[in-house]
């Protein structure tokens, strides 16, 4: 099995992201096939593999939205993994392609549990054209949600304040409820700033052992009068002990199940298992402010994010404190020096934004005409991007077998 690169998709490019397993045993087309899966605009090839008995362990260990199965040269043997697998991942779709058209072996697939069969190589479109019916149904608001991370660069370059009004501003436009999560477990300030007492924390919801369902969730969530739901860092530091990015997956999974978007404050620069998040997530933003230290820092993290697969569309980078009169870095000088265009900046506005802090509202409430708080309106637009209605499907097994 291989960890494989990111191609995520962008809000205004025809939908969201679309998060694919891919299952092929063939040793004579495997690359073919995977280049045309990472050629589809979209995608986010999470893993590979050749052995079936490892599909329904992927399923269970990744955000996968699809299964794509090379049906050849076993597709007895894979009809019968999927099928199993079918029972237990009853949100993942499943496409089966094959170099055969035979109609018994379109049926066995439509009844082993695949939505779609795709000839390949005659029929890449037709992959294309259900990986986009996906995206535009993650994408539209009312279907799954969208999970954003929020980043930082350096210590202190405001990811919390942008998190947090970021999520209400979101809340207001979309008309929805919006999930917030402070992922940072020893020293997160979300419920501070919104004035909310931690009664209910993550530490009740993620690590080894717990076990949450809808119900359990809604009961430890904190409830703000924005429509934003806080998920708050643990009360005590010794809370914090075993908890990591990667445990909190299966209840980032379920929020996103129940809210149009899921706004992460983190996952933290030292959390080694931030790929897992970052994996899940819709869009990673990387917050970083017009000064060299942070700037390096950014780069570094860019760098890494790279390596690690995040080519490119992985991350997003907005500069917060931007104008600063006592800075010589201005967003063009950052861009350069990063090699990355900046998508947002969120103006020095310290009067404002201090206020808002210490009195635990958010800046609609106490600065609703300040600069920081329409450039945050701005981006939580560009995060919305165009309205997309959700897509039904045309064209299924049906209609491949009877057209």
């Amino acid at each position: 099995m291989t960890k494989d690169n990111d191609k995520t998709g962008r809000a205004g490019d025809g939908g969201g992201v679309v998060r694919v397993v891919l299952f092929d045993a063939d040793s004579q087309a495997s690359s073919k096939l995977r280049e045309s899966v990472e050629s589809i605009a979209g995608v986010r090839l999470l893993e590979t593999t050749a052995d079936p008995n490892a599909i329904d362990v992927l399923l269970g260990k990744t955000s996968a939205d699809v299964l794509i199965a090379n049906l050849d040269p076993e597709a007895d043997a894979i009809i019968a993994a999927v099928r199993s697998a079918t029972k237990s991942h009853d949100s993942v779709e499943f496409f089966a392609t094959s170099k055969s058209e035979d109609a018994s072996l379109i049926k066995a697939a439509m009844r082993g549990g695949f939505s779609e069969f795709v000839h390949l190589p005659n029929e890449l479109d037709r992959l294309s054209e259900a990986i986009g019916t996906l995206r535009k149904r993650s994408e539209g608001e009312g279907s799954l949600g969208r999970i954003i991370t929020i980043l930082g660069s350096s210590g202190g370059v405001g990811c919390t304040t942008i998190a947090v009004n970021l999520a209400v501003e979101l809340a207001e436009k979309s008309g929805r409820e919006v999930a917030l999560v402070d992922l940072n477990f020893l020293y997160g300030h979300v419920a501070m700033m919104l004035d909310l007492e931690i009664q209910h924390s993550i530490a009740d919801l993620c690590g080894e052992g717990k076990n949450i369902d809808e119900k359990l969730l809604q009961k430890a969530i904190t409830k703000h009068s924005t429509s934003v739901h806080v998920v708050p860092r643990p009360r005590e530091f010794d809370e914090a002990v075993g908890l990591s990015a990667e445990a909190c997956v299966p209840m980032l999974t379920l929020l996103r199940q129940m809210y149009a978007y899921v706004i992460l404050d983190g996952p933290s620069r030292s959390d080694v298992t931030a790929g897992a998040v970052l994996d899940l997530a819709d869009r990673n933003i990387l917050i970083v402010q017009p000064l060299v230290t942070a700037a390096r820092n950014a780069k570094r993290i860019l760098s890494a994010l790279e390596r690690a697969g995040f080519e490119g569309q992985g991350v997003e980078v907005v500069c917060n404190r931007a104008g600063g009169g006592m800075s010589h870095l201005n967003a063009q000088r950052l861009e350069k020096s990063l090699g990355t265009k900046i998508v947002a900046a969120i103006p020095d506005d310290w009067t404002s934004v201090s206020a808002s802090i210490n009195l635990g509202e958010p800046l609609a409430a106490n600065a609703p005409r300040s600069k920081a708080r329409d450039a945050i309106r701005e981006l939580a637009d560009l995060i919305r991007g165009p309205s997309t209605e959700p897509a039904g499907k045309e064209s299924g097994l049906f209609s491949r077998l009877f057209k």
